[in-house]
């Protein structure tokens, strides 16, 4: 198989498992907003089977560049320009930034999600602490947790 031939099927690879991980995030955003975390394990888990998979690919994509002094497809392509294959790896690569650009802005809206879910439950958690410092009768004021001190932050 000859290098332009395997790079197109490189960028074809990539560009369905960017479409999936497209599609895995969208279940992924359904986890979060219900906070099943059920399905949120199993979606991690495909996210790093996939992650394998896209690893495995840019290293055989790497070994092509570097065979040719490339730090990039359009490098690549550049120097393949005499052969007309190149026009189908070039609307492959395009195909591939859209994937990304898409996964990128779908990736942010669900981190967005994540860190609104934590901002709330510690709200709550708060809030609920508040009640039980209240309840003097019925509690020991001194076995509650502050939680505004003591919460835990979460970064994505």
């Amino acid at each position: 198989m000859n290098d332009l031939t395997e790079t197109k099927e490189i960028l074809s690879s990539f560009v369905t498992l960017y479409k999936e991980l497209l599609s895995i995030t969208e279940k992924e955003r359904e986890g979060l907003v219900g906070a099943d975390i059920e399905r949120l394990s199993k979606i991690v888990e495909l996210k790093q089977y996939i992650s394998l998979k896209i690893k495995s690919l840019e290293d055989k994509l790497k070994t092509i560049l570097e065979r040719y002094g490339a730090d990039s497809v359009d490098e690549l392509l550049f120097v393949l320009s005499k052969n007309r294959d190149v026009d189908e790896v070039r609307v492959l690569n395009g195909m591939l930034h859209e994937a990304l650009t898409k996964f990128n802005r779908e990736f942010e809206i669900n981190r967005m999600i994540m860190q609104e879910s934590v901002s709330f439950y510690n709200s709550m958690l708060n809030m609920y602490m508040g009640f039980i410092k209240n309840k003097n009768d019925r509690y020991d004021k001194n076995a509650a947790i502050d939680i505004d001190q003591h919460s835990i932050g979460v970064r994505a």
